[in-house]
Formats: C-alpha cells, structure tokens, sequence
C-alpha cells in the first residue's frame, strides 16, 4: 500500500495506473502525468490536474513546470496524488525534484520515497541515481524560476509606491 508524505502544507501520495483505484482517496487532488487525460465520470469529485511530457525528455523546463505545479498544489495544503503510467520515472521525478526542493537531502528523499511506495524501491534505486544530473537541472531551473518570480514581484511593488 502507497503512504502520503508530508510536504508543505499538504502530503504527496505516488502511484500509477495499476494501484490507482487502491490508492486514491476522497481528499485526494489528482495530478496526472499521463499522455491520454482520464475520463472525467459524474461522480468523479476529484479536483484534477493533467501535465503530460515524455518519460525520456531531458528538458528541465519541462520537468520543471510539472514540479512547480505539484509544489503549487502542496503550498495550498492539497492532498496530491501523482501519477503517471507505472508511478516510476515522471512520478519518481517529479517527487524526487520537489522533496529536494523542500530541503531534504539526496539520502531523505530518497528514503521518503521508498517508504511511500515500497513497489519502486528496485527500479528507483537505479532510475533516481541515473538521472540525478537532470534532476539536479531541474532544481536550478526552479530556482532560476523564483528568483524572476520574486524580481518582477519586487518591480511591481515598486510601482504601485
């Protein structure tokens, strides 16, 4: 069984298409990853979010828009459930990237990881480590992001004086 995280104001459940239905729970936001938005249903109350991208894409501003968009969620204290096809390498990035973000350390996160989603842990222990120098990217091209996010936030103020 996958457990949540605490991250920010909220908590970070991963899984993937197969545990899905197990894993999903009614205060769930549901963040996608897939390449096929899913089917909306009537009695579907979930608030839901759809990003998709490749699993194989080295872009870290695409990686890096998918991030701030969890991250965004779990600062408004929402319960986020990522998902993508296997729950294994954009879920896994996507929650490596943002647990790094939030000041864990590489060995933190990892473990986090493992422990929420115990199904991963042998295909995490290669991918995370494959893949560290993209996330790493990934986390610059954040942080380049918040710094002009704070810049033109600070132009703003000032002309409002």
């Amino acid at each position: 069984m996958n457990k949540s995280i605490k991250v920010s104001k909220g908590s970070l459940t991963m899984c993937g298409l197969s545990d899905f239905r197990d894993t999903l729970q009614p205060h769930h936001t549901v963040v996608t990853l897939c390449r096929y938005p899913p089917k909306q249903i009537d009695s579907d109350k979930h608030e839901r979010h759809h990003y998709y991208f490749r699993a194989n894409n080295s872009t870290p501003e695409v990686w890096a828009h998918a991030v701030d968009l969890v991250i965004g969620l779990l600062e408004e204290g929402k319960h986020v459930l990522l998902h993508c096809v296997h729950g294994r390498d954009r879920t896994g990035g996507v929650a490596y990237c943002l647990l790094r973000m939030f000041g864990n350390d590489v060995g933190q996160t990892i473990t986090k990881m493992m422990v929420a989603r115990p199904s991963m842990v042998k295909e995490w222990s290669t991918i995370l480590h494959e893949n560290k120098d993209l996330y790493d990217k990934i986390g610059l091209e954040l942080c380049h992001n918040m710094i002009h996010e704070t810049k033109n936030k600070n132009k703003t103020e000032r002309n409002d004086i």
